[in-house]
């Protein structure tokens, strides 16, 4: 992955499940960028470990937690509590709230006046994730 993954780990944690552990590791580049590394490690029939890593950068990391977050009731599990999206909304202060028509309308205004959707996060105070469900909800 070259140079931008040489790197420093901030934080590791390590999840055993039976025959495979999973490692989720928090790193800085040495441009400065945070990235998760989520690592599977398995050994197989031959006694060999077998690693299996995805990197997920920090600026995606929103919108791949509220996809997991989406998915998480289909798989019987409830990921986000209440203390969780407080932290949240100390950033982005309407996160998790419903929609209103009058946002519906000023969002599609906005957008079609030619705003990014980082500029839509700060105007409406809602993660990058949540405007780009909107605006796939509302066809734009």
């Amino acid at each position: 992955m070259g140079n931008i993954l040489e790197n420093k780990e901030l934080h590791s944690i390590k999840i055993p499940a039976g025959k495979r552990t999973y490692f989720l590791d928090i790193k800085v580049s040495r441009e400065g960028i945070k990235y998760l590394v989520i690592s599977e490690s398995k050994r197989n029939d031959q006694g060999e470990y077998k690693h299996d890593r995805v990197v997920i950068f920090q600026e995606h990391f929103p919108e791949f937690f509220e996809s997991l977050q989406k998915l998480s009731p289909e798989l019987g599990v409830n990921i986000v509590e209440e203390s969780f999206i407080d932290e949240i909304r100390k950033i982005y202060p309407k996160a998790y709230s419903s929609w209103t028509l009058e946002e519906d309308k000023k969002l599609v205004q906005l957008k079609n006046e030619g705003k990014s959707t980082k500029e839509l996060s700060k105007i409406f105070q809602r993660k990058v994730g949540a405007i780009t469900s909107r605006l796939r909800k509302l066809e734009i």
